[in-house]
């Protein structure tokens, strides 16, 4: 798409605002508004818009100015939204050389490190969960604890705005599979069919952008918090992968028992090996760690087999094979969370790791048991997990150097203003020690 390509589609739907999107290396969406005739006539698709990169965490002060240089392919009027478009944006130096830190350009960096060993595309479909809070819903509509799953209306109250959210994601050319309220009594899930890994990434950012503007419209609150409740599930954003060559799926072989290919397995092998590291990128938040226990369906154990969900990986009861990685959480940066499962699984065929598959359920398992058969598990917090991710040379080379140690000086100084905090449990349990 070129911008005579875009100047049609202005004139079509009367765009007069054009929204340019960007994403932090935190993962948190950054907006700014042009007025379209601005935005034609300075160019901007080919010279980009300075901003300031240190009021967004990527630049010192000193030396701040950086360029937001819209994707011409990303265009897309906004059909909740009278008059408006937005366009994602990767991020450059003002010498218009790619900044290696921006998360989108890392991303693309694994694309082509992939399509450079054969592999034409990598296919991910995201499953994003997230909680709507209703402040005026009357307590005895509520559902019990984690007793949400596929509950039908009128229990099920926000059926409405999902479909109107679902109805958005169609009219922007996404091919939603289906929606549905979740196991947790206020929490939700839509579902859309696999896409290339930027245009992945991409869509999970654009989902919590139209889910949180659309839900105002219904008096809702949304949030992508990972656990925003003790006793319920917390939220998850799983994510479905294969490699293809062409046309064909490589992970998919018809004559092994479970449909796997040596090359799934060895990308399985690898995402296993390394996903100690991944949780930092994964699991990024101190409150990620609350969801990652026992019992609430959220994986903890570094393990695979076909339909376990108490692995980290699983495989799906389908034809066309992907793996299905499930510890990661909405707090993510998708960018590079992606990155880190490619590298990761790239990794593992090139040095052709494997694991056993491990069928029983792994939360009835004695410690004894799990001890047998080898098994691991997550990091317990974000400090441990960041650990693991400084000491693991393929996760750093695959996010680079600049962009990891700029994420885990950030991480650590939220790692250290949380300790720092007295809370009421701190009251509650040692105030009287």
């Amino acid at each position: 798409m070129n911008q005579q390509t875009i100047k049609k589609i202005i004139d079509t739907h009367h765009i007069k605002w054009i929204q340019i999107h960007f994403t932090d290396l935190m993962g948190s969406l950054r907006v700014f508004h042009v007025p379209v005739d601005r935005f034609l006539k300075d160019r901007l698709l080919t010279k980009g818009s300075r901003f300031d990169g240190s009021s967004v965490g990527f630049r010192k002060v000193e030396k701040s100015d950086m360029l937001a240089l819209p994707d011409p392919a990303t265009f897309l009027p906004l059909p909740f939204l009278e008059n408006e478009a937005l366009i994602r944006a990767d991020l450059y130096d003002v010498d218009l050389k790619p900044y290696r830190a921006g998360p989108r350009n890392i991303l693309k960096r694994t694309v082509e490190k992939s399509q450079a060993q054969g592999y034409s595309s990598v296919m991910i479909s995201p499953e994003v969960e997230f909680y709507i809070f209703n402040h005026g819903q009357e307590k005895y509509t509520e559902l019990r604890a984690n007793q949400g799953y596929f509950v039908p209306s009128p229990l099920d109250n926000a059926k409405e705005y999902r479909k109107k959210l679902s109805d958005v994601l169609i009219a922007c050319g996404y091919e939603v599979k289906y929606h549905h309220h979740e196991s947790g009594k206020a929490q939700h899930e839509i579902e859309i069919k696999d896409l290339n890994a930027v245009a992945a990434a991409d869509f999970c950012s654009f989902l919590k952008y139209a889910a949180r503007d659309i839900a105002s419209l219904y008096h809702f609150e949304i949030t992508f918090m990972p656990k925003p409740f003790s006793n319920e599930a917390g939220s998850g954003l799983h994510a479905h992968l294969a490699l293809y060559k062409k046309a064909t799926n490589v992970f998919v072989d018809e004559n092994d028992v479970y449909g796997l290919s040596d090359t799934a397995r060895y990308f399985i092998g690898g995402i296993l090996e390394h996903s100690r590291g991944i949780a930092a990128i994964a699991n990024p938040t101190l409150n990620s760690y609350k969801r990652l226990i026992p019992h609430y369906e959220a994986p903890i154990y570094l393990a695979w087999a076909p339909h376990n969900r108490s692995s980290l990986i699983r495989i799906p009861s389908k034809k066309n094979v992907d793996v299905e990685v499930r510890n990661a959480d909405p707090a993510t940066n998708q960018y590079l969370f992606f990155a880190a499962l490619i590298h990761a699984g790239l990794d593992g065929i090139k040095k052709k790791i494997t694991y056993e598959p491990i069928t029983k359920n792994i939360y009835k398992m004695t410690d004894e048991e799990i001890k047998q058969h080898g098994i691991k598990r997550l990091p317990t917090n974000l400090m441990e997990a960041l650990d693991e991710f400084k000491a693991d040379t393929v996760l750093m080379d695959a996010i680079g150097r600049d962009g990891a140690e700029l994420f885990i000086e950030n991480k650590t100084q939220e790692w250290h203003h949380y300790m720092n905090e007295i809370t009421d449990l701190d009251y509650k349990f040692y105030f009287h020690c």
